[in-house]
This record gives structure tokens, C-alpha cells and sequence, in this order.
């Protein structure tokens, strides 16, 4: 009886059992008897060692074990470098971000940038441009010029000839008379330039030369030109339009302009902000050293003009106006 306890109980300390004494007590509690106990006890046995048979064989019997594993550590293997390409597109995330903000900067400097020389390029042309143009308009105006001016000076040079011809066989030399035409303000120039070349033209005139405001006349004798002023004033005080409307176009240039001066040869017209009076020198005044200068005093020519004799003179505008 006593061997039979201690096998029983070297048989619950070998499969890890609660413990000795409670085996005994449940034994002894369900089987009381010492031969049905040993059955029972061999049953339990057979029942554990078939449960491990059980499963040792299930476990042989589930195919491809290994693979499974090593596709498990594959899989573990797998979520790492998962997790490592996760970590790297973060990274390059962060990266590609960071690069993406200085590129958006990199574009407002350039925009910026593109603007202030949008800016500079159109300053320049709202400031120098003009300037730039207007100065080449100015030297095209002025190489225009000199251009007609070398036409003139070859016309002129080639009229010298055909007097010097004409001299050489004995025919009279051509008479030269001075010209001048001043006004102001500037911009009123040329409308009585133009009417000064029509007049002059009228008058069987040519112009040989200009230099600035001073013309040099060709055509007539100063005392043909002389005689046939003198009969101008005359018809111009009379108030006869038919013979005078060439100098009174002239007279109305002049009147247009603030202040200035015409001379024809011994033809003066003097404009002062009060008055325009035109009269004809004497021939022998003109060569006076003091008459040249009186064309740059304007009052004092007036003043010479309304000296003249009645015959020689008219106040076209201004105090005792005749027109």
C-alpha cells in the first residue's frame, strides 16, 4: 500500500501537478479504494501519454512548418524595411518640402527681381527715350539743314559763275542787298520765316545766303527795291489792299509775334508789345556805322522809323495807326 502511494505520487511530481498532498486527497476522496485507485491512476496516464502521441503526430503532420517560419522571419524582415522606407519617405517628404519652399522663394526673388528690371527698362524709356529721340530728331533737322544749306551754297556758288560769265562779257553786276528777321517768341519763326521767303520772292528777290537770322538778297538794286517801297508805304497808308497784301501778310506775321523785326534792304518793320510801324531808310543811312546796332534796340527803331517823312513810314498797329 504503501509502494503504491509512493508511486502515485512520484507520478504527479513528474507532470508539474499542484502538489502531492492534494493529489493524494483527491484520490483518496473519489477512489477509496487502493485497487480502484491504480486503475485510475493508469488510465490518467494513458490518457496523458495518448494526448502527447496526439499532438507530436499533429505536429508532424502540418506540412511546410519551416517555410512558414522562414516566411515569418521574412515577413518581420519586411516590416522593418517597411518601417526604414517609411522613416526614408519622411525624410525625403521633409526634404522634398524644404526644397519646395525654397524654390517658391527663389521664385518670388526672381519675379521680384523681373519686376524692379521691368521697372529700370521703363524708366529708361519714359525718361531718356524721349530725350535720346529728341535729340536725334534735332540732329536729323540740323543735318537737313545742312544739307540745303551745301544745295544753296552750290547754287549760289554756280549763279557767281554764270555772273562772272555774264560780267566777263560785259553786262552789269549783280546787286546784293541785306536782310534780317528776328521774332519772339521762338515758336513764331517759322510761320514768319515762311511768309518773310514769300515776300521776298514777291519782290523779285532770291536768297543767297542765310547765316541764323541774317539773309543775303539777290535780284534787285537797292534803289529799285528803295523806289519801290516807298510806293508800298504809300498804298499801305492809303489803305490799298490790292497792291499791299504781301506786306501786310508780313505785317500780320510780325504782329502775331510779341516782339521782332524785318529788313528788306531800306524796308524796316519794327514789332513792340505797344505798337508795328514799317518805314523805308534812306540808302546813304544804311551805311552808317550806327544802323546795324539799331536793329538790336527795337524802341529806338521805332523811334527812327516815326522820324522818317510821312511818305517813308506807316503805323500799321499801335498809336496814330493808319489801317
Amino acid at each position: 500500500m504503501a509502494g503504491k502511494s509512493d508511486r502515485f505520487g512520484l507520478f504527479a511530481e513528474s507532470w508539474n501537478v499542484a502538489g502531492r498532498g492534494e493529489w493524494h486527497s483527491l484520490l483518496r476522496e473519489i477512489c477509496p479504494r487502493e485497487g480502484t485507485m491504480t486503475v485510475i491512476l493508469v488510465l490518467l496516464c494513458l490518457a496523458i501519454a495518448g494526448r502527447e502521441l496526439y499532438l507530436a503526430f499533429e505536429r508532424k503532420r502540418i506540412p511546410g512548418a519551416p517555410e512558414i517560419a522562414d516566411i515569418r522571419t521574412q515577413l518581420r524582415a519586411l516590416k522593418g524595411t517597411r518601417d526604414e522606407l517609411e522613416s526614408v519617405r519622411a525624410s525625403q517628404g521633409d526634404r522634398l518640402d524644404r526644397l519646395t519652399r525654397e524654390q517658391d522663394r527663389d521664385r518670388e526673388a526672381l519675379g521680384a527681381a523681373d519686376a524692379r528690371i521691368r521697372s529700370l527698362i521703363s524708366q529708361i524709356n519714359d525718361r531718356m527715350v524721349p530725350d535720346v529721340n529728341d535729340r536725334l530728331h534735332r540732329q536729323r533737322e540740323a543735318m537737313e539743314r545742312l544739307a540745303a544749306d551745301l544745295t544753296g551754297l552750290r547754287a549760289q556758288l554756280a549763279r557767281r559763275l554764270d555772273d562772272a560769265v555774264a560780267a566777263s562779257l560785259g553786262a552789269e553786276a549783280a546787286d546784293v542787298v541785306a536782310g534780317l528777321l528776328r521774332v519772339e517768341p521762338p515758336e513764331t519763326l517759322p510761320p514768319a520765316a515762311a511768309v518773310f521767303g514769300r515776300f521776298v520772292e514777291h519782290q523779285g528777290l532770291r536768297v543767297e545766303l542765310t547765316d541764323l537770322d541774317r539773309y543775303y538778297l539777290s535780284g534787285r538794286s537797292p534803289r529799285g527795291l528803295e523806289r519801290d517801297f516807298i510806293e508800298l508805304v504809300r498804298a499801305l497808308r492809303g489803305d490799298c489792299e490790292e497792291t499791299t497784301e504781301q506786306l501786310r501778310d508780313l505785317a500780320r506775321a510780325l504782329g502775331d509775334a510779341e516782339r521782332g523785326t524785318a529788313q528788306i534792304g531800306p524796308l524796316l518793320l519794327v514789332r513792340t508789345p505797344d505798337s508795328l510801324v514799317c518805314g523805308v531808310l534812306p540808302l546813304a543811312e544804311l551805311l552808317r556805322p550806327e544802323t546795324p546796332g539799331l536793329l538790336d534796340d527795337l524802341p529806338a527803331a521805332e523811334r527812327r522809323i516815326r522820324q522818317l517823312p510821312e511818305t517813308r513810314f506807316c503805323v500799321v498797329s499801335g498809336s496814330d495807326s493808319s489801317t
